[in-house]
């Protein structure tokens, strides 16, 4: 009898262990398996860029799809025709390619979703409270957050939610960490709620044993009128743009030269900024303890890319921003595109990385295009790393890794 009993008990403690151990659901470190990739495509934005976004987006989907499914979501019928159209042309395989309609265009997915979870068996996807607060906050825009929730009910996931304001950009993540910039957060949620909250909340729907809070935010980051006459599209502070996990205990932190620092005033300030990433960095410490390996990677000279045109151009633009009173219409004004290397995206076999050397730049450009990819080949050994020349993206305030959202491979 006792026996018997003897083995009941293995039996039941057997089973609540297994229970105990299965997996929770996560936001996975973008290095592992990809199902697939989606992309926002749509006609929507500034017409100063929209057909250069277009190209930079279907050059992304050509390197994608040898690797993995790309879903690429549009906002119109008649688009996406013309999308499988100039996908043929380029010899894209589109049987690997699925278009989704949404009449709602969805600049830079990866901030508003959708975004997946996975426990390695099924998908469920994280909603983060949108609230858009910059001055293109007009209808659509405020609207971007029902996009993953209408996507959610028609793809029957459910979903997991956080009455925190944030955005997918604003995180980065390994398999344990969480990195994301205080400002940012607090920012964000107009100091409504405690930076301790915002930290429970990214913890608890990513998945995530720590968060690691960096402090500043760079005015290449910012959105609008960064400094004297230099304007520019932004994020306001997304981390994807700066800082990236390489791996679980490596950090890439964008920096800035001792050459370049003077060049601007944006690169003056953001060098600043960029040295205190460093320090905090070489003091933040992995959930074992141990530091993190910190690499330090090149930023594109800024004012080779900058463009000064007359404030009438952009007029109704400086409208927008409540700007006119600060400048006449003959004013000059210096454009800056959002450049950077870290918003590279990881996926099935390939590493997408900007580029931004061209004929009639210094070789000095071509150097940190060439220390980039070396860099990321280093530490993706066994993927094709593919540069793409994206400033056509980063005039619309975002990038590759902006632009993409990955869904996990579940068994």
């Amino acid at each position: 009898m006792r026996a018997y009993t003897f083995i009941f008990f293995i039996l039941i403690i057997g089973c609540s262990n297994d229970k105990s151990l299965e997996k929770q659901f996560e936001f996975p470190p973008e290095w592992e398996e990809h199902q697939s990739v989606w992309i926002d495509i749509n006609d929507a934005w500034n017409p100063f860029s929209v057909n250069g976004q277009i190209a930079t987006r279907l050059e992304i989907v050509k390197h994608l799809h040898k690797n993995v499914q790309v879903k690429v979501l549009t906002t119109s019928d008649s688009l996406s025709n013309a999308l499988v159209d100039r996908m043929i042309q380029m010899q894209v395989d589109t049987s690997k390619i699925q278009m989704i309609i949404h009449p709602l265009p969805n600049n830079f997915m990866r901030d508003t979703g959708p975004i997946f979870l996975s426990n390695g068996k099924e998908l469920k996807m994280a909603n983060w409270n949108w609230k858009c607060i910059n001055s293109w906050c007009d209808d659509i825009h405020n609207l971007r957050g029902t996009i993953d929730d209408s996507l959610a009910n028609r793809y029957n996931y459910s979903v997991k939610t956080s009455p925190v304001n944030y955005e997918g950009g604003a995180i980065v993540v390994n398999s344990n960490s969480a990195l994301s910039i205080e400002d940012f957060a607090l920012e964000q949620n107009e100091n409504n709620i405690l930076l301790e909250d915002i930290e429970k909340s990214i913890k608890e729907l990513y998945g995530k044993e720590q968060v690691i809070w960096l402090k500043g935010i760079p005015l290449l980051e910012r959105n609008g009128l960064k400094v004297e006459n230099y304007f520019g599209q932004g994020a306001d502070g997304h981390i994807d743009a700066l800082v990236r996990f390489a791996n679980d205990s490596t950090l890439l932190v964008t920096t800035i030269s001792e050459e370049d620092k003077n060049k601007s005033p944006i690169q003056q300030y953001d060098y600043e900024i960029f040295q205190g990433y460093l320090k905090q960095l070489q003091q933040a410490k992995r959930v074992n303890g141990k530091p993190f390996t910190i690499v330090e990677i090149p930023s594109p000279d800024i004012s080779l890319h900058t463009a000064a045109l007359p404030a009438m151009v952009i007029w109704e633009v400086l409208e927008v921003y409540g700007l006119t009173e600060q400048f006449a219409q003959d004013d000059m004004i210096n454009m800056v595109p959002i450049m950077g290397y870290a918003n590279y995206l990881v996926s099935n076999g390939v590493v997408l990385v900007s580029q931004y050397w061209e004929e009639g730049l210094p070789e000095s450009e071509k150097k940190k295009d060439e220390e980039m990819v070396a860099i990321l080949k280093k530490y993706f050994p066994d993927r094709e790393i593919i540069g793409i020349h994206a400033k056509a993206i980063n005039w619309d305030g975002g990038g590759i890794h902006c632009s993409t959202q990955q869904e996990p491979k579940i068994n």
